[in-house]
């Protein structure tokens, strides 16, 4: 049975949120939920408190894979705060992801839910409310922060709780979460005043603000889980052209030109790995390549091997994607084909010391607009990707890639 072939995201979720990338707009929209809830809420009862000799924590993190593997970078300095005699510390993240934080020496427990599926589908939205219902914490703590109507926000209000904290970016030009929605919700909000801030800093932020007031951040290795029954190929490199959504995704044709010219110069075979989501786009890019050496593996892997996989590599070129992160926080020689629409956030990894790791190679088409977070004032209804994404070359992309390759 392939272990990683199921997705963590359905297809309608999807669906909704390439069209809350294409159409800002809708994101707004999301404060209706607020509403909603309230009518929820009202058949759910509240927990009594329970004294059990330790403290109860609850964290809430409903973000994808990539930002999980920057997250653990802070998190796995969390029990210096909180020590396990003291706390026990629940962790409720998206279905599919639990086992990235079960595999870390962090949280007392990790519940996984379809937490993309409950921001559309009231049934499975309801359960969820009943389940952080369960029990009263002393502490839920929301690292995503509350600028945006996400669902971190609503299970944060959900959840019962002596204090709720959270972060908010005091630099961003609007907030798509009305004052009075938050202030409600939180008992403490840390605000961020420094812009352009990594979300690894960001996340480091939110921690020191928490009590660690000392803590640096660097790169943290993820545990990864040795492949048993599939032979890998002595060196390899990835190419990872797959994404989140079509608009991050840079075109397979120029993905294949760029595979043609790596072998040409290093002679590798190119390896193929993902999960059921990424099938459609690695396809194509295997048929416009059939004359390289090639090893699939995608759908064969569970989480961890996949980290593994990417570890493995003599080097990867990816999307703006959650293999990008594997490399980065694991000092894989990494070139990333990329917009700007995050730049500042998610691609740079800036952060105190960071002089001190291997960095990553960013193909980048700099434009006065960057760092939009995904409110494009370019792109046109015909366009199929960003276009700061769409401006970046073949030859541009090679010139780079080729550099990573003669630093190796």
């Amino acid at each position: 049975m392939k272990k990683n072939s199921a997705k963590y995201m359905s297809e309608f979720s999807l669906k909704l949120y390439n069209i809350c990338q294409r159409i800002p707009a809708f994101r707004y929209f999301k404060v209706i939920l607020y509403y909603v809830d309230f009518f929820l809420l009202l058949f759910i009862r509240k927990p009594k408190y329970i004294d059990n000799g330790k403290k109860k924590i609850l964290i809430i993190y409903n973000y994808a894979f990539g930002d999980g593997i920057i997250w653990l970078c802070s998190m796995k300095h969390l029990r210096e705060l909180y020590a396990k005699k003291d706390y026990h510390i629940t962790l409720i993240c998206q279905k599919g992801l639990n086992t990235l934080y079960e595999n870390e020496d962090i949280f007392d427990e990790v519940i996984g839910y379809d937490l993309t599926k409950a921001t559309y589908n009231l049934k499975t939205r309801y359960k969820l409310y009943k389940l952080l219902r369960k029990t009263y914490y002393d502490i839920v703590l929301d690292p995503i922060g509350c600028a945006e109507c996400t669902t971190n926000v609503f299970m944060s209000r959900a959840a019962v709780a002596k204090n709720k904290i959270t972060i908010l970016d005091a630099t961003l030009d609007n907030y798509m979460c009305p004052k009075y929605i938050y202030n409600r919700i939180y008992t403490e909000i840390f605000k961020l005043n420094e812009p352009g801030v990594s979300l690894i800093e960001f996340y480091a932020f939110f921690l020191r603000k928490l009590g660690l007031k000392k803590f640096k951040v660097k790169l943290e290795p993820i545990r990864a889980k040795k492949i048993q029954k599939i032979s890998l190929p002595k060196e390899y490199f990835i190419i990872f052209p797959s994404s989140s959504t079509n608009l991050k995704k840079w075109p397979i044709e120029r993905y294949a030109q760029i595979a043609h010219r790596i072998y040409k110069k290093t002679k590798l075979p190119i390896l193929f790995c993902g999960t059921a989501s990424d099938i459609e786009a690695i396809n194509e890019l295997k048929e416009k390549t059939k004359d390289i050496p090639q090893f699939d593996i995608v759908g064969e892997t569970s989480l961890l091997e996949f980290i593994y996989v990417v570890k493995k590599a003599k080097f990867v070129v990816t999307n703006d994607t959650s293999t990008y992160h594997i490399a980065v926080t694991n000092e894989i020689p990494v070139a990333i084909i990329t917009g700007g629409y995050t730049y500042n956030r998610y691609v740079e990894y800036k952060f105190d010391g960071n002089e001190k790791y291997k960095k990553p190679y960013i193909i980048v088409h700099k434009m006065p607009c960057f760092n939009c977070d995904n409110k494009c004032s370019k792109i046109n209804e015909s366009d199929k990707i960003w276009p700061c994404l769409d401006a970046i070359t073949v030859d541009y992309a090679w010139k780079i890639i080729e550099k990573m390759i003669d630093e190796l």
